[in-house]
């Protein structure tokens, strides 16, 4: 399935102040800040840290430049990404490739 971002809005009143609250489908996996990618507020992986109570899934985050304009992808898939990452690492206008996983609730 394809992930999607919403922008709430400063007063949504579920999740508050966020810049980007990122879907999968409709369902709601975390939300995007300035500081990153977070948990979504009041949410299992908060309340019980211990990975073995918590079903989760990694959540893959490509960073990377476009004529050094600073680009982002978002991919649930490990193989998608090694896809997409070999076929960037390949443009001569494509740097700065970065990978950042997060692990966020399963839905």
């Amino acid at each position: 399935m394809q992930l999607t971002y919403e922008k709430p809005g400063k007063d949504h009143p579920k999740y508050g102040q966020v810049d980007w609250l990122v879907m999968d489908g409709t369902t709601p996996i975390c939300y995007k800040t300035q500081n990153g990618y977070v948990p979504l507020e009041g949410s299992a992986v908060q309340a019980a840290p211990t990975a073995a109570s918590v079903d989760t899934q990694p959540l893959y985050v490509l960073s990377f430049k476009i004529n050094d304009e600073a680009e982002e992808m978002t991919f649930k898939s490990k193989k998608k990404l090694d896809k997409t990452v070999a076929k960037l690492s390949q443009k001569p206008f494509v740097t700065d490739l970065q990978t950042t996983t997060y692990q966020v609730l399963a839905g």
